[in-house]
């Protein structure tokens, strides 16, 4: 598992294969929801310091190895903005890899009793098409990334994607504490901004272009016929049905339907995208500002 993507922050010594230690800051940026007004180092985050601490100091580091599993883990006292984490490691060599038990403690004494295990980079899979397949062909990114997964492709004919949906998404930032479920609704536009993207994962998939300053941009050519029948929520996960009706020699038109849990909740009768080159737009682009000034 990649330390790249990580809940916490803050930076982790290691002091051989033995120990661990990291300064509890209070900017840690998990502090702003978990328990506003009154901060806890979430749990799962001590977890993560032994994780990545452990990944650093873990033996035979000429080989890339990577969390398969939380074996055991106790809590014994609460950790705070501001605590000075420490922990003692001790390793165990198994034939699926390495197993670390670690004492975690703070200044106060201990803190959880953490065993997790480690298999080589690769041991652990994951099936179909994951975001990194998907960021290598659409241009789009946080927070207009709204693919997750393709589970199904047969190029040229069709495609399934899949979006899961979650309250930390930024468009449910407003919303206060007394909103009610109807205020969750996920917006239609965005669900079909989300299937529109599982249509360029099909049209664009043989010729990936992640950087549209230097290929061709995917424009909208038109819309019709979109209906929506069931509500998206959070917690859900959005299954996109995309079909290739028809294709030109830079238009591509298709049809299909979005469901959740086997409910269909959109339905597209036709989109069509055309692709431009980055260049025409651009200079079209120059062409208006010029035109507007003074």
């Amino acid at each position: 598992m990649s330390t790249a993507c990580s809940p916490i922050a803050g930076a982790i010594e290691t002091a051989g294969q033995e120990q661990l230690a990291m300064v509890v800051e209070p900017g840690e940026p998990v502090f702003a929801g978990h328990y506003p007004g009154f901060p806890i180092f979430p749990g799962v985050c001590i977890v993560e310091f032994v994780h990545r601490g452990a990944l650093a100091a873990i033996p035979e580091p000429e080989r890339r190895w990577e969390l398969s599993g939380i074996d055991r883990v106790r809590f014994t006292s609460p950790v705070f903005p501001g605590d000075s984490l420490t922990a003692d490691l001790k390793w165990r060599r198994r034939s699926a890899g390495w197993t670390c038990a670690a004492s975690v403690a703070t200044e106060r004494g201990p803190a959880a009793q953490v065993r997790i295990s480690f298999a080589e980079a690769g041991a652990v899979t994951a099936g179909g098409g994951g975001i990194a397949g998907i960021k290598r062909i659409l241009p789009h990114r946080h927070p207009m990334l709204l693919v997750d997964r393709v589970v199904d492709l047969v190029p040229g004919e069709r495609l399934t994607a899949l979006k899961a949906v979650t309250c930390n998404e930024p468009w449910y930032r407003e919303l206060g504490d007394d909103a009610d479920d109807e205020d969750y609704d996920y917006p239609g536009v965005l669900l079909l901004e989300s299937w529109c993207q599982a249509a360029g994962l099909l049209i664009a998939g043989a010729k990936p272009n992640p950087d549209v300053r230097t290929g061709a941009v995917m424009l909208f050519g038109g819309i019709a016929g979109v209906r929506r029948t069931g509500r998206v929520r959070p917690g859900d996960v959005v299954e996109h049905r995309v079909r290739l009706a028809r294709t030109f020699t830079d238009t591509a038109i298709f049809e299909g339907e979005s469901a959740v849990g086997g409910e269909v909740v959109m339905e597209i009768d036709q989109v069509v995208m055309a692709l431009r080159p980055a260049s025409e737009l651009t200079g079209a682009a120059a062409a208006g500002a010029e035109g507007t000034g003074g």
